[in-house]
């Protein structure tokens, strides 16, 4: 018999377990050099003024490294282009935005350093509708939800990862999975998002940036964050619907992940595929 359990984590255990982790972490950024105090501007100005002889020229002087000053401190924190606000400033809303969102469609490509996955989720977050098209490693399968019924369509390598006794036998055909076998128990759109949104920082106060601008991305005005010392970067939309678009962690790097979304509570529902086999039929029940 199938191992039910496995065909339904397998296709995401090792893409969305490390999900975010990354941009909570305790890095710290890395420490500036200390800027000029001011009583250091004072005394420098004071000491400007003794040669000069005179009272006034101490005060126009130490007015004038104290400008000095700002402005270093200035040049060294990170500052925000245009009208592009603070990261912690909106990322309650954004954090609020993917947890009350009705239906999105989202791209998540990746590796755990021991999977490797590209998926495209899309659909209802109430698990009404929804499907998962998935590439895990050598095998790939398509997931559709439409009530408590699952249809999957698996190549031979998704089969056999699942355990099947015979993958050949299962590849490439919809099977229609009923509400009896509980697939939607362990598997379904709202559960692989909230575990993904389960590791990423709840306080915006932890996501320290070094970069905030405004940018284009695939044609839509979206404020781009870089995670200061978490090689992280988020794009957030600049609709003022302060929606979630992208996150890119570890580029390049044996464990990394990507992020895009898209369609936010405008997800059209999936149509079940018309010629699915059932399940009893192919398992000799």
């Amino acid at each position: 018999m199938i191992q039910r359990n496995r065909i339904t984590t397998l296709a995401f255990a090792g893409a969305l377990a490390f999900g975010l982790s990354a941009c909570g972490g305790d890095d710290e950024p890395e420490a500036t050099a200390p800027a000029q105090t001011g009583s250091d501007a004072a005394g420098d100005g004071a000491e400007e003024s003794a040669d000069a002889g005179s009272g006034d020229m101490t005060q126009e002087t130490e007015g004038d490294d104290m400008a000095e000053e700002t402005a270093e401190e200035t040049e060294e924190a990170p500052v925000a282009d245009g009208d592009v606000p603070p990261l912690e400033d909106i990322w309650s809303d954004v954090i609020e935005n993917a947890n009350s969102a009705e239906s999105m469609t989202a791209t998540i490509s990746g590796s755990d350093g021991t999977m490797a996955i590209d998926a495209t989720l899309t659909g209802q977050l109430d698990d009404s509708n929804f499907q998962v098209d998935a590439t895990i490693d050598d095998g790939e399968v398509s997931i559709i939800a439409d009530g408590e019924t699952y249809y999957i369509n698996g190549d031979e390598g998704f089969w056999g990862m699942a355990g099947a006794p015979d993958a050949g036998s299962f590849a490439g055909q919809w099977i229609e999975a009923p509400a009896e076998m509980g697939i939607g128990d362990t598997f379904s759109l709202s559960s692989l998002w909230s575990d993904f949104f389960a590791e990423v920082p709840q306080d915006g106060s932890d996501l320290q940036t070094s970069t905030a601008e405004l940018s284009d991305l695939d044609g839509v005005e979206a404020y781009h964050y870089v995670i200061d010392g978490q090689d992280a970067e988020v794009w957030v939309s600049a609709d003022g619907e302060q929606n979630l678009l992208r996150v890119l962690i570890g580029e390049g790097q044996e464990q990394d992940i990507e992020l895009t979304v898209s369609d936010w509570n405008e997800t059209e529902p999936v149509e079940p595929p018309e010629d699915a086999v059932p399940a009893e039929e192919l398992m000799g029940g």
